[in-house]
């Protein structure tokens, strides 16, 4: 009974939607035909641990070491249509890459240690230094989280160059 129901109202609907978008009824049955098969198999790609549909996760050291391959190579990865480059690599860069990452205000990725803080101020926000001879500027936000990881503490960020401020913490809540 409920299966009569259910393709009957199928029908209908179907009957409505041609009418609407002027589409040949047939093409929309072997859509939904074909899509019904399909269903049981993707879902159960999703679930199997075998399946050739698998994500690929990276850890921020995994990630930091392909982003400095790449910036070596002059191949850099994109996030959210901004370059991004590793420290290192920026830092190897000629003076005229320099000038065009900073005109295009790229993300630079630093992993280092505190060495120490520079300035807490509650318009500025927080300013560190890192063992890297990098000076990053945080918002205020972040003071918190960096008072609690201290001096000699990993951090993991990204900024925004020339200046290397705007940076937020990777791998930390804000608050």
């Amino acid at each position: 009974m409920q299966i009569k129901f259910f393709i009957n109202n199928s029908k209908i609907l179907l009957k409505r939607f041609n009418s609407y978008f002027k589409i040949p009824l047939w093409n929309l049955k072997i859509f939904f035909k074909v899509l019904f098969l399909l269903f049981p198999l993707l879902s159960c790609a999703q679930d199997s641990k075998s399946s050739l549909i698998q994500p690929n996760f990276m850890n921020f050291d995994q990630f930091y070491t392909q982003v400095h391959e790449q910036t070596l190579e002059r191949n850099f990865v994109r996030f959210r249509h901004r370059i991004v480059v590793s420290r290192e690599g920026y830092h190897l860069l000629s003076p005229k890459e320099k000038e065009a990452l900073n005109r295009l205000h790229a993300l630079v990725l630093v992993f280092s240690k505190i060495s120490w803080f520079i300035y807490f101020n509650e318009q500025s926000g927080v300013g560190i230094s890192t063992t890297a001879n990098s000076h990053l500027q945080f918002d205020i936000r972040y003071y918190e989280t960096l008072r609690d990881i201290g001096i000699n503490g990993d951090i993991k960020a990204m900024c925004v160059l020339p200046y290397f401020d705007k940076c937020i913490l990777l791998g930390f809540k804000m608050f």
